[in-house]
């Protein structure tokens, strides 16, 4: 009796940890494509003595242009 507890133990162990193998490698794919999509912030950009990073050059002309607008409003 003592033996069927031990192997019952050791098969239902066995199941559970690769269960939880599967799901980790399912959120490390997961990672993965998110980490692929994530923007560059290369180009400095000084606005109001502050220097924000921007993806490109036409990004930060347009941010620019949108607080100088919103500031003479």
């Amino acid at each position: 009796m003592k033996t069927l507890r031990i192997i019952l133990v050791t098969i239902f162990s066995l199941i559970s940890s690769s269960s939880y193998a599967s799901m980790c490698t399912a959120h490390s794919s997961d990672d993965e494509n998110i980490s692929s999509n994530k923007m560059s912030y290369s180009t400095p950009c000084e606005i109001s003595d502050t220097v924000l990073m921007a993806s490109s050059e036409e990004v930060c002309m347009s941010l620019k242009e949108k607080i100088a607008n919103h500031d003479h409003d």
